[in-house]
């Protein structure tokens, strides 16, 4: 495992002891999280700019931030400890390319974005809704969603690949 994930996987591990911040309980589990996080990164490692809504204790966009260097990342996530957490790790781990913003999405002063990523944050025509304004007219939302995402897509064009539980969401030309 990549350096900067084995430090994450670390800290994640003793603030978790403090603050709760996610369930996961050992490396395993966490590693498992990382590899959901990176499932989807060749579909989608040509954006310069993205959004992670609700990025929680970092999944998906910190990973992705850790993984995509070139892109810059903002980390929106409105719940102090959680932020504080991003914060923490985005100088621990030396990440220039990540902004973390501590507020809800509707309240963020962001650009237009290539890529909006969120998982299991809210319905996904809601996140839809929230997520218009922000991302560019070609650009690519990735959503990661359990197994009954196909009652949230009518109406909705995507493409879905899945993996065990795991259905990720790619829905293109939102201003179409």
């Amino acid at each position: 495992m990549n350096e900067k994930f084995e430090k994450f996987t670390k800290e994640l591990l003793k603030w978790n002891k403090i603050h709760k911040l996610t369930n996961y309980q050992n490396e395993e589990e966490i590693k498992a999280q990382i590899e959901d996080s990176l499932y989807p990164l060749d579909r989608i490692k040509e954006a310069k700019t993205a959004i992670d809504i609700g990025t929680g204790a970092g999944f998906p966009g910190l990973i992705l931030a850790i993984a995509m260097p070139d892109t810059h990342w903002y980390l929106v996530e409105p719940l102090k400890k959680r932020y504080s957490f991003l914060n923490y790790l985005k100088t621990l781990l030396k990440l220039k390319n990540v902004t973390v913003v501590p507020k809800r999405l509707e309240e963020a002063n962001i650009p237009q974005v290539d890529l909006i990523t969120s998982r299991a944050v809210m319905p996904t025509k809601d996140i839809l809704k929230i997520a218009k304004p922000y991302i560019k007219k070609d650009g690519t939302i990735l959503l990661y969603k359990g197994s009954n995402v196909l009652d949230e897509l009518e109406g909705i064009n995507a493409s879905i690949i899945s993996k065990d539980k795991r259905n990720y969401v790619f829905i293109k030309d939102l201003h179409g």
